[in-house]
């Protein structure tokens, strides 16, 4: 994930801190939690004992908060937090070393309660081995990023790439904001002005028609019409995303593939710096 040089110090420690001054307080007797990673890598044959049939390629690398002393009580809620919001909730009330694993074998289970019956009947009705579809192979990637922003933000964003036999794979990404010093997840409710949502929108809106510009090419889009007239926008309205990251500089809006465009289109990160919407985020 890009990060950028500081462009005001003051202005962006300020829009971050609005939501908890204490959070830019940290307390000395606690030591400071690090980033830990865990990586996982399964490739399961769909018929057990079978080298020859489809496989499952399952592959994480996912990043957790590892408490830095016995003092730290904030760091398992923050990873209790970000593995709901990457896996479920099932998976929140784990610790992350028993999660990856849990993943992983819902990952595989569930494949091959989905498909072993087809392969079967395949296999019975004559279908050579090396005649099988290629869709029967199916492969998941997740990573995940985490990081500290000013001391009082854990910013985590989590990708998930999936190519479960469809017309093409697909990747989700998810972003959140945690307070350092609560766990508390910063939503777009929390963060936002109500009474403001419209100018919010219109603010994603001129940097949306920025960015949609740059990959044509082109200046000449300057409207929603626009917009539409090249595939974005076409069946919903432009809205604030609860995908959203707190960064240095800038707030930053992700719009996953299909959000508001097809999947041609790939998906869009709009970054909205703290000058232009410093006045639109609560200060409670």
């Amino acid at each position: 994930m890009k990060k950028r040089t500081i462009l005001n110090t003051a202005l962006a420690c300020g829009a971050i801190a609005c939501f908890s001054l204490q959070s830019c307080q940290q307390t000395q007797s606690v030591k400071p939690a690090k980033v830990s990673s865990i990586q996982a890598d399964t490739l399961v044959a769909l018929k057990a004992g079978e080298e020859a049939s489809p496989k499952c390629k399952v592959s994480i690398d996912y990043m957790y908060l590892e408490a830095g002393d016995e003092k730290d009580s904030i760091s398992a809620i923050i990873n209790s937090k970000i593995q709901s919001i990457a896996f479920g909730d099932a998976y929140g009330k784990m610790v992350p070393k028993e999660a990856i694993p849990a993943v992983v074998g819902k990952y595989t289970k569930d494949y091959r309660e989905k498909l072993t019956k087809f392969y079967e009947a395949d296999i019975h009705n004559g279908v050579k081995p090396e005649d099988i579809p290629a869709w029967y192979n199916y492969e998941y990637e997740i990573t995940s990023e985490l990081s500290l922003n000013n001391d009082s933000i854990w910013n985590f964003s989590v990708s998930t790439f999936m190519d479960t036999g469809g017309a093409h794979p697909n990747t989700t990404i998810k972003w959140a904001n945690l307070l350092a010093k609560s766990g508390k997840v910063l939503t777009k409710d929390v963060v936002f002005r109500k009474d403001k949502e419209k100018e919010i929108i219109d603010l994603i809106l001129k940097h949306l028609i920025d960015e949609v510009n740059q990959r044509l090419e082109t200046d000449t889009i300057t409207s929603i019409e626009g917009l539409k007239e090249n595939g974005a926008l076409l069946d919903v309205d432009l809205y604030i995303p609860e995908n959203f990251l707190l960064l240095e500089d800038r707030v930053s809006f992700l719009y996953n593939r299909y959000d508001i465009a097809p999947y041609s289109m790939g998906e869009f990160i709009i970054d909205v710096p703290y000058a232009e919407i410093e006045t639109m985020l609560n200060r409670e």
